[in-house]
């Protein structure tokens, strides 16, 4: 898999999205939602290690038929890609564990709201398990920041009584960590 082409939603893809039919993993989904065409997938890798993904989940959105690689020519670069050119490509991503190991700060071009919601939302699911549902409605109401920052206090909360006030400061910090600098807390 090229990590310089960009890779976009088909029109499957965003059908999986609309209607939420595939049964994929809340970070699977989020990394569907995330792959806009745009930026190369080299952009991405950050997001997809603070999801604890890695780029043959990407592989495997493509072999489902939801991404595609964005340039024409990277299509048929794509198919032909051999296995040993994935671990290849496949080292370059290092696998941490979900949450003892915080991420790195996600680089500026990489950071959205979007990612901040969904890297909170994959880590309540962690963290929380089935409890975190009321959370994860209350997420669909997030769509601008005033709205993720309410959101969020409400989540931190939940976790300082649940997993501690050390666990909560570190979901906050990271879920902070993800937004661009112009949506970042004045200090």
């Amino acid at each position: 898999m090229e990590l310089s082409i960009p890779y976009s939603k088909t029109d499957k893809g965003w059908e999986v999205i609309r209607e939420r039919s595939a049964g994929l993993a809340p970070a699977m989904r989020a990394l569907l939602i995330m792959m806009d065409g745009k930026k190369p997938l080299l952009d991405a890798l950050p997001a997809l290690k603070a999801l604890s993904l890695k780029v043959e989940d990407v592989h495997a959105l493509v072999d489902k038929g939801l991404l595609m690689p964005v340039a024409k020519a990277a299509s048929a670069v794509a198919a032909k890609a051999q296995p040993a050119a994935r671990a290849t490509v496949a080292s370059a991503v290092q696998e941490t564990p979900a949450v003892a190991t915080p991420a790195p700060a996600a680089p500026k071009s990489n950071r959205s709201l979007a990612a901040a919601k969904f890297y909170a939302l994959d880590q309540l699911g962690r963290i929380l398990g089935h409890r975190d549902e009321h959370l994860r409605v209350a997420a669909r109401e997030v769509i601008d920041h005033p709205s993720l920052m309410s959101w969020l206090a409400v989540c931190v909360e939940e976790l300082h009584h649940i997993a501690g006030p050390d666990r909560a400061e570190l979901f906050h910090s990271k879920t902070i960590e993800l937004l661009p600098d112009e949506l970042l807390p004045q200090c």
